[in-house]
């Protein structure tokens, strides 16, 4: 498994966007800002929500990478559900 920092802060869409391994493929995947607020305690800085990001990316590119496998969607998008209890929850 790679983990790689580099992650793309989409304001848009309010999203940010990074690239992971599964098996032998690249596969992209976004974690939304509502996500890392919920549970990382992220504030609504740019700098807060890359941080919260960066401190839990080993978690955010582990779950990307089962969640594709399961089921193949691309991009892949990490919502709460995905999240099992006891992982990153600050509140």
């Amino acid at each position: 498994m790679t983990h790689d920092n580099d992650a793309i802060n989409d304001r848009a869409a309010h999203v940010i966007w990074f690239e992971t391994s599964a098996g032998a493929r690249k596969i992209k995947a976004g974690v939304s800002w509502e996500v890392l607020r919920a549970r990382f305690g992220a504030g609504a800085e740019e700098e807060s929500l890359l941080v919260a990001y960066r401190g839990n990316s080993r978690m955010l590119h582990a779950l990307a990478q089962r969640k594709f496998l399961e089921s193949h969607p691309l991009p892949v998008m990490l919502g709460q559900a995905d999240f099992p209890r006891q992982w990153g929850s600050s509140r």
